[in-house]
């Protein structure tokens, strides 16, 4: 069954959302015959405030939630680290969930009573994004797929993979690559033209050539195995660093070398990049940045303010290693 949001209510009452925020939180005034409508609305359609909508009001609940894909990533585990750098001696918990891809999984989070919600989570649906963002939990989304704009206000953070992308091609094509491979991370799912690495990989690249919707590492490595044979490609940029690692490895079997043959760049700059052999060089990606923007955002979204979509721009970084 759909939760009934604000929208909706708004909708049956003839009034601005706005309007109806400020009935249901009762902290500024409105005209009796609007408050009439608007209550009248909430009886009629059933609605009930998300456990965060009460607590912005009075007490909070000093939890905030992480939403990735990859439980185990380094990655992620750096972001949530700074964050609780930053927040340190505050007595606010961070929790990590991974997208369950149902809609069960949003009705869970809603029923929480968490102060903000961030989504770095390539593979959560629209539909779903925007069910938070309705429900008034600051939202805060890591812009890692090129997302539409959502009703109601939220926070976006663009983590520069788009340009870092561009740069590692473009390092590559400076020292004289011509055939560049885009390997997408371990998924039964084809990358999508969204997704802002492959954006900016195909910015630079006229003739992409893309391995994608690879489920285990041992398929990954025969597919760049047979790509090679057929293309004889030059260079490599993978969505992550272990992804890298394995394109590497495959490599190695069949006798090519890394760098003399191919190019290789990753992307989120691990501390594994440091203790291969060649060392990886890979686009870093600032994660204390993202921390304490998303930290600086969900602060903003509590406060009431005119601007819908609030946002943070932020770039990355190509660290040259061995592999390049």
């Amino acid at each position: 069954m759909k939760s009934v949001t604000r929208k909706d209510i708004a909708r049956e009452a003839g009034v601005s959302e706005t309007i109806v925020s400020y009935v249901i939180n009762d902290n500024r005034y409105v005209d009796a015959e609007k408050k009439k409508r608007v209550l009248a609305a909430v009886e009629k359609l059933g609605y009930r405030p998300s456990p965060i909508a009460r607590a912005l009001k009075g007490k909070t609940s000093n939890h905030v939630l992480f939403i990735a894909d990859d439980m185990m990533s380094e990655y992620f585990g750096i972001i949530i680290g700074e964050m609780e750098k930053r927040l340190s001696g505050k007595g606010y918990m961070i929790s990590l969930s991974a997208d369950k891809g149902d809609p069960s999984f949003v009705k869970k989070v809603l029923d929480w009573n968490f102060d903000g919600v961030i989504v770095g989570s390539r593979t959560m649906d629209q539909r779903s994004i925007q069910t938070l963002i309705s429900s008034s939990i600051p939202t805060v989304l890591l812009a890692i797929n090129e997302y539409p704009v959502f009703e109601g206000r939220y926070g976006v953070i663009y983590t520069g993979l788009k340009g870092g992308a561009i740069d590692a091609v473009s390092a590559m094509k400076k020292i004289g690559r011509t055939k560049i491979v885009y390997i997408d991370s371990l998924s039964e799912k084809y990358v999508l033209p969204t997704d802002y690495r492959y954006q900016g990989y195909c910015q630079v690249v006229q003739e992409p050539l893309v391995i994608s919707g690879v489920p285990t590492q041992e398929a990954l490595e025969i597919k760049v195995r047979d790509l090679y044979r057929k293309e004889h490609f030059d260079g490599i940029l993978a969505r992550t660093d272990s992804v890298a690692l394995y394109a590497i490895r495959a490599l190695k079997d069949l006798g090519v070398k890394v760098p003399d043959d191919v190019s290789v760049v990753g992307f989120n700059n691990s501390k594994m990049c440091e203790y291969t052999s060649p060392t990886l060089s890979s686009v870093r990606i600032r994660q204390d940045l993202i921390a304490e923007s998303a930290l600086n955002l969900m602060l903003e979204l509590r406060n009431e303010g005119d601007v819908q979509v609030l946002r943070s721009e932020l770039k990355t970084e190509l660290i040259k290693r061995e592999s390049l």
